[in-house]
């Protein structure tokens, strides 16, 4: 069991990933003790602690794993979901509201990316590149719906790349002002994405 354990054998880790993202959110990435947060991920999870160190020696192994698995699990599951076979306008509405979900659910991580990234390029091209891949293919499968949309007129914007990147952008702000405990249910926020991306963004009559 360690950082760059492939996909399969990552998910079993979910609990401690979990924890560790959560602890790294409360105490910053740097704000506790890695003896600390190995005791504590261990107590919370009920891991041997030896197998915790063995599997994660450094901080930065841990929050490499915490981000590559929420990656993975993010890009794969759109990837899954989507039906090529439908309009253009549904597969944006359900990708919209599929990000939402796993972008709340996966806030922890995903912070914790904008932090790591710049480091891993530096230091570890290797674990960058990997990352980087998944980005570039979610952006990519994002900009074959938008493309799809262009071709059946659903969508009348010119630069399919710049809406791509403003669509990404979109779904990234969220992270910075979504409160669930200010009335907006997370189902009525994926209806409010998707009505800016889709009658904004990509200029769908409605």
């Amino acid at each position: 069991m360690t950082a760059d354990l492939p996909p399969n054998a990552l998910r079993t880790t979910a609990p401690v990933l979990d924890c560790a993202a959560r602890l790294f959110t409360e105490h910053g990435s740097r704000g506790i003790a890695m003896s600390d947060l190995t005791r504590r991920i261990a107590s919370e999870t009920r891991t041997d602690p030896a197998c915790l160190r063995r599997a994660f020696p450094t901080r930065f192994d841990l929050s490499y794993a915490v981000v590559l698995r929420a990656t993975r699990e993010r890009v794969n599951g759109q990837l899954a979901a989507d039906a090529p076979g439908r309009p253009p306008t549904e597969r944006m509405s359900g990708l919209v509201r599929r990000h939402v979900n796993s972008g709340w659910r996966h806030r922890s991580a995903i912070a914790l990316s904008q932090e790591l990234l710049p480091a891993l390029r530096a230091i570890h091209p290797a674990r960058h590149r990997e990352i980087s891949s998944l980005f570039r293919t979610y952006r990519e499968h994002v900009r074959e719906i938008i493309v799809a949309g262009v071709s059946a007129d659903q969508f009348r914007i010119r630069d399919t790349n710049r809406a791509t990147d403003s669509v990404l952008e979109t779904f990234d702000s969220l992270l910075h002002w979504y409160d669930p405990e200010a009335g907006l249910s997370l189902n009525d926020l994926g209806g409010v994405y998707v009505d800016l991306v889709i009658h904004h963004h990509l200029r769908c009559p409605r």
